[in-house]
């Protein structure tokens, strides 16, 4: 009923006249016609003796309320229809709203992960050769955070629109697969050449200025490749690949794109395993402290030594810190590291004469946190190490981030008891400048002065020792190594140099083989030991 009235919205009115006609026909027929000789038949007493008007009132009446009871049911079951018909109409735009939203990415309008993953699962499962592209804009964190979330969004709209003219070029499909992540697919064998061109002209178009983008810069996209028929026949797999090749390209250069390379998953696979490794070394204490000898000049007695990390592996190797100082870098476990090493080292040093330091190299992380001297102390108190047997090194490096950070956190180190060395000076750019204003008691001369068979450093260590004895420094000359110098010690000692350091007077050993080299054994002892 509900069609029909919706297609002819006549035929509602019209129905109820044909009825209103129809009870009238029917009274009429049965006031002058029929009720006599039913009521005959029914041998039922019946008064014939009725008057016109009287028959027709009856006739009007009996209409009037079959009308009634036509009417009122058939508004209310109209307004019933009505109401039904809305929600029903409600529902049908929910349901298909649900369903874009099940299928298409709101705020792109490209397909999402999920259809993305059918699609992919659909042509891979009827053999199809499918080569998809990972796409990652670079800088676009920058946006969202000077620009605020609205500015992001029109960008991505903006970068899907680019993408969908990419895919419609190439008979492809574009999908946002969350965030700033977006991908290409394309179906059929691709040459590796061609491929390569829709990744350039990817690359070159995202990277042209976008909406709100004008305002910071330039946005970038890095791509990685992979084809189904070359590297993985399974659609979460094959993503995996594209994703190991995009990061590739993150890691050696942004706005670039790379095909997925095996050797290069295995060499983030043993990266992974590395990095798992380092953090359990770092927990169970395998990156222990060696110990290498600082010398008086010119008596060459022991009145310290310089704390060297070293990774006792596993498998009885022993790792190098240029091996997996790095590493710790980027993990942001060098600040648990050096607080082991604080540790160990401390323990190993109770048990040496009271008049050995020890000098531990400090990050240009810690060395600029504001908690740095305050952990510190807390650990030197803990191991009951006096503060004045204690060093910290720092590089000229660590000290360029924020300067005035580290300036008062060494003032406060200072202010302890502990003292400062300037690490590796002399090839730095602002040696100078740091010497005048940060709280530094030391400065160790770079080996590089003192490499093998060259005296052409010499006036320069000359000028450095000249300088530190007007401004009352002590100098510890670093990388003294060459046997074949004999002259050195001396000359150093001669022009005021107070320590030296190096493989000529001792190799960095483990506590436990120097505990009883102290106190302060002649360097003929340590040499021959090592």
């Amino acid at each position: 009923m509900t069609d029909l009235h919706r297609r002819n919205p006549c035929r509602l009115p019209t129905l109820l006249l044909l009825s209103l006609l129809t009870v009238v026909g029917l009274s009429m027929l049965w006031e002058f016609h029929l009720e006599a000789s039913v009521m005959h038949w029914l041998n039922l007493p019946y008064d014939g003796d009725f008057e016109d008007a009287e028959r027709w009132r009856f006739v009007l009446t009996a209409s009037g309320f079959s009308m009634l009871s036509l009417i009122l049911p058939t508004v209310v079951l109209k307004r019933l229809v009505v109401n039904t018909q809305s929600s029903y109409r409600r529902l049908q735009l929910i349901q298909a709203q649900t369903e874009t939203l099940a299928k298409y990415d709101a705020l792109s309008g490209l397909i999402n992960r999920r259809v993305f993953m059918d699609v992919l699962h659909k042509h891979l499962d009827e053999s199809q050769p499918v080569a998809i592209l990972l796409i990652d804009l670079d800088h676009f964190k920058a946006i969202n955070d000077q620009h605020g979330h609205s500015a992001g969004d029109s960008v991505l709209v903006e970068i899907a629109h680019r993408l969908q003219g990419i895919a419609a070029i190439h008979a492809g499909t574009a999908a946002r697969l969350g965030g700033d992540e977006f991908c290409l697919m394309f179906q059929g064998h691709r040459e590796e050449s061609e491929l390569s061109e829709i990744a350039e002209l990817t690359v070159r178009w995202l990277s042209e200025p976008v909406l709100e983008a004008t305002l910071c810069g330039r946005l970038g996209a890095t791509i990685g490749i992979s084809r189904s028929w070359m590297d993985a026949r399974e659609a979460s797999s094959l993503l995996h690949c594209a994703d190991t090749a995009m990061y590739r390209g993150k890691n050696t250069g942004r706005s670039t794109f790379n095909f997925y390379d095996n050797d290069y998953e295995r060499l983030m696979r043993a990266q992974a395993d590395l990095d798992l490794a380092l953090k359990h070394a770092v927990d169970r204490e395998e990156i222990v402290p060696f110990f290498q000898p600082i010398v008086t000049l010119p008596s060459q007695q022991i009145v310290g030594f310089e704390v060297l990390a070293r990774w006792l592996k596993p498998d009885g190797s022993t790792g190098m810190p240029g091996d997996f100082i790095p590493i710790l870098e980027r993990l942001g476990l060098i600040p648990a590291m050096t607080r082991s090493l604080v540790r160990q080292a401390c323990r190993a040093a109770s048990r040496w004469d009271d008049h050995l330091h020890l000098s531990l190299n400090v990050s240009a992380t810690m060395i600029t946190d504001e908690l740095f001297p305050d952990h510190l102390f807390d650990q030197l108190k803990q191991e009951n190490f006096p503060f004045e047997r204690f060093e910290v090194e720092i590089t000229e490096e660590a000290l360029v981030g924020n300067l005035e950070a580290a300036q008062r956190n060494l003032s406060k180190l200072h202010g302890h008891g502990i003292s400062v060395a300037l690490d590796d000076f002399g090839i730095g750019y602002s040696g100078l400048y740091h010497l005048t204003r940060l709280s530094i008691d030391k400065i160790k001369i770079d080996r590089s002065f003192f490499e093998a068979g060259n005296i052409d450093h010499l006036p320069m260590v000359e000028a450095i020792l000249g300088m530190a004895r007007s401004l009352n420094m002590k100098v510890t000359a670093e990388g003294i190594e060459d046997f074949h110098q004999p002259y050195l010690p001396k000359w150093l000692a001669e022009n005021g140099c107070h320590y030296a350091q190096g493989y000529l007077y001792g190799y960095p050993q483990a506590g436990s083989t120097i505990a009883t080299a102290v106190p302060g054994p002649s360097i003929a002892c340590v040499a021959a030991q090592n």
